[in-house]
């Protein structure tokens, strides 16, 4: 218990010069601090932790509201991580670099190498945290084959164990969004194809996180795209539980405009807020 407690007591210290330079609660408009949210948010609940991919500003605010989330509501041991980069068809694999990450048998390099590839380095912050406060690490995704199966055949092409029961396509808001995220160059058969694949994703995920909540604290680490306007899995996901789903938004000052900063925290004219909170770091 001592070795734990200067683990975290040395980590605490290193999170203390990140630089979460402003929370913005989009309900009223006002400005907290990391402290103030963490007081202020349900002590149990799926925290839906939206993010930009692969940068490191992001995962390193990421895992340090979990440290600071679990450690103010003395959750040790009584939490989960899921993340989008995971497939929940690997759970073994996965819990078994996790039980050798765990032991010290690898590191978190070692890992994320070997679960999600070298490319996604950036979150090991966020799993050494849960190492260090003792949490659980869960797969929420499908493979790439069959999202690929379903692009080339079609959904009826895969076996109906991957479509949960409470798989739908999402309505002409969603599609409109994700349409302008394609660009607006592809031919619309393809859209449609794309479209379906990035329903299934969300209605996999709002499932997989629902049946293995063994806990009632749970972060979810995901794109925003699958968390924005409190849309796609998040939707989902609230036709499955019954208790707390709070949405932030993570950004950094580092690749985005003032303009585009102002945008996030006023949300959208059309879809309205983007999240619960907006957390921006540089």
């Amino acid at each position: 218990m001592k070795k734990i407690f200067i683990v975290i007591l040395a980590f605490t210290s290193a999170i203390s010069h990140s630089k979460i330079t402003q929370i913005y609660k989009t309900s009223d408009k006002s400005t907290l601090s990391l402290e103030e949210l963490i007081q202020e948010i349900p002590p149990s609940g799926q925290y839906i932790l939206g993010e930009f991919h692969n940068t490191k500003e992001i995962q390193d605010a990421q895992a340090q509201l979990i440290h600071e989330k679990v450690l103010f509501e003395k959750a040790q041991n009584g939490f989960s991580v899921f993340w989008e980069f995971l497939n929940y068809t690997d759970e073994e694999k996965t819990q078994i670099n996790w039980d050798l990450f765990k032991t010290n048998q690898i590191d978190s390099t070692q890992f994320i190498t070997n679960t999600a590839g070298a490319q996604n380095l950036s979150y090991s912050p966020i799993f050494e945290t849960t190492k260090t406060l003792l949490g659980d690490i869960k797969g929420i995704n499908l493979p790439r084959a069959i999202k690929q199966k379903i692009i080339k055949e079609g959904i009826q092409a895969i076996d109906p164990k991957y479509i949960p029961q409470n798989h739908y396509v999402g309505g002409p808001e969603y599609k409109e969004r994700f349409e302008i995220a394609m660009g607006g160059h592809a031919p619309q058969d393809v859209i449609e194809k794309y479209f379906l694949v990035q329903c299934l994703t969300d209605s996999v995920m709002a499932e997989k996180i629902s049946i293995n909540d063994k806990h009632s604290m749970n972060f979810i680490i995901a794109g925003s795209f699958h968390t924005d306007f409190y849309d796609a899995t998040v939707i989902r996901l609230r036709k499955l539980v019954n208790y707390d789903i709070i949405t932030f938004k993570f950004v950094t000052k580092n690749n985005i405009s003032a303009e585009e900063l102002d945008n996030f925290k006023t949300g959208d004219k059309k879809y309205g807020a983007f999240a619960d909170y907006i957390v921006i770091t540089e």
